[in-house]
């Protein structure tokens, strides 16, 4: 039993590996679309004025939401095309199982997470730097706009953390669809569906996530729901196999 779990961790150990190599270019792809949304966000993400004849006020808001909605799009389209045929292909040269190939799959992934949600604050100081530069320091509005070292590294953790489940739910509908066709109608049907008739209990779920102030307490929550979501898509995975 021993040696049996000794290869499993050293094949899934090599995988790992092997795919940090073989899908760097997606890392240099998140880049990319950070990057992109970083030039959106240089010209404002909202813009309010106010004149009474005399003295006209304008008021530009700027913020990193939009690099931030790239980077959990991005996750989810890369953990969404993991499981399928195209990259399963690549670890043909080496002889794996499904487990080995899906602890290999989330171990990638959860390094994506890392690197995603700390690239996306940084990009948040960049532009708030951009502003300050261009900007008279004057009329910047203070107010959580010089960030903190705590308040850098609880958002990078939120960021993390939100990319992490995202990218669960991503994997999970991969390996659904690798395992039919049919549910990528299936999917959404589902999903517009619950919206739809349990818009109540929808909310109140994503509030059960999203309204946690006590950031212990919500990374409690997003790894317990990681791992019932990922467990999900390894005995899936396994099914497939036997399959």
């Amino acid at each position: 039993m021993m040696f049996l779990n000794n290869n499993f961790l050293r094949g899934s150990l090599k995988l790992y590996r092997y795919k940090l190599k073989a899908h760097s270019f997606l890392l240099y792809s998140l880049i990319a679309a950070q990057l992109l949304a970083l030039l959106f966000s240089l010209g404002g993400t909202s813009h309010m004025a106010s004149s009474n004849g005399e003295v006209s006020v304008t008021l530009n808001m700027y913020s990193a939401s939009l690099v931030i909605a790239f980077t959990l799009f991005w996750i989810f389209f890369v953990s969404y095309q993991l499981p399928t045929s195209r990259y399963k292909k690549l670890e043909r040269p080496l002889v794996v199982n499904s487990l080995s190939g899906s602890v290999s799959d989330i171990g990638f992934l959860l390094t994506a997470c890392v690197f995603g949600g700390i690239t996306s604050s940084l990009f948040g100081i960049i532009l708030r730097i951009f502003v300050f530069v261009r900007s008279n320091p004057a009329q910047i509005l203070h107010d959580h706009f010089f960030l903190t070292l705590g308040d850098l590294l609880i958002g990078m953790a939120a960021g993390i953390m939100y990319m992490v489940v995202i990218s669960a739910i991503g994997y999970l509908m991969g390996m659904l669809v690798r395992i039919s066709m049919a549910f990528i109608l299936i999917i959404p049907a589902i999903l517009f569906g619950l919206i739809r008739v349990y818009t109540n209990s929808m909310q109140h779920f994503l509030e059960y996530f999203t309204a946690e102030s006590s950031l212990p307490l919500f990374i409690l929550k997003i790894i317990a729901a990681t791992i019932i979501v990922y467990g999900a898509s390894i005995l899936l995975s396994d099914r497939k196999e036997l399959a």
